[in-house]
């Protein structure tokens, strides 16, 4: 029950399920210029989730103009924060974040093409939470090279993390704003004492569409590969 992602593990689920109904969680969801997958995402939400207690956060990274009329309209029945510019991952999570109902005791961080196929996906999610006191749940793991050790981290299709967690471990890095900041995150989840995890109940289906320009995708992960080693060894000289 206690497998850490960092041995690229996942955490089987073997407790009874619990109803956690009562337990307001915040959906943070980043998009851009993606309104007929954003559809999916929502919908896909609102038909499985049996956990009634949750709202849900649109960060949109300044998109078109049809992503625009798409938000006039979903607008009330989900909270949407617009960037007027692309502020990458990072950023806009961290204003989604910001946005969060006070009393959300987890928020879950989604891409925008993520769509949900297990009505049980909340609750699932919570009691790996709960069973093996965790603060920070993922999906699915990848690796980075650290000086000539493999270290896995949890990919950030969606993750969730306890308040507690995200209270110690927050903000998302915006040095980091697309590329590397899941990989910090983990790690300092890990150093922090929170136990990352990996689900291996398959909940969603990811689309994994590419949203970045060839260039703009060589630009970020030039500026990754200088600043991740800083990022890293300010998380390894902060232990417990």
């Amino acid at each position: 029950m206690s497998d850490n992602t960092l041995e690229n593990k996942k955490s089987e689920l073997t407790v009874s399920l619990k109803n956690y109904s009562d337990e307001q969680i915040s959906i943070i969801i980043v998009h851009k210029d993606r309104p007929e997958y954003l559809n999916l995402t929502l919908q896909s939400i609102c038909v499985t989730s049996f956990n009634s207690n949750y709202e849900i956060i649109v960060v949109d990274n300044g998109s078109d103009k049809e992503s625009q009329d798409f938000l006039d309209d979903i607008e009330g029945t989900v909270k949407v924060v617009r960037n007027e510019k692309n502020l990458y991952w990072s950023a806009a999570c961290n204003k989604g974040a910001k946005a969060a109902d006070k009393n959300s005791k987890y928020l879950i961080f989604m891409h925008c093409d993520v769509v949900i196929t297990n009505p049980s996906w909340l609750d699932l999610l919570l009691n790996v939470s709960e069973s093996t006191s965790s603060g920070f749940i993922g999906l699915d793991s990848q690796t980075y090279t650290v000086g000539n050790q493999d270290v896995g981290f949890i990919t950030d299709h969606l993750i969730l993390m306890t308040r507690d967690c995200w209270d110690d471990i927050g903000p998302w890095p915006e040095e980091l704003p697309q590329i590397g900041t899941s990989f910090i995150m983990t790690m300092k989840s890990q150093s922090r004492g929170f136990k990352p995890q990996i689900m291996k109940t398959p909940v969603v289906h990811h689309y994994k569409i590419f949203s970045l320009g060839i260039n703009e995708y060589e630009k970020l992960q030039e500026e990754a590969v200088t600043i991740l080693p800083k990022l890293v060894s300010q998380v390894q000289s902060k232990p417990i």
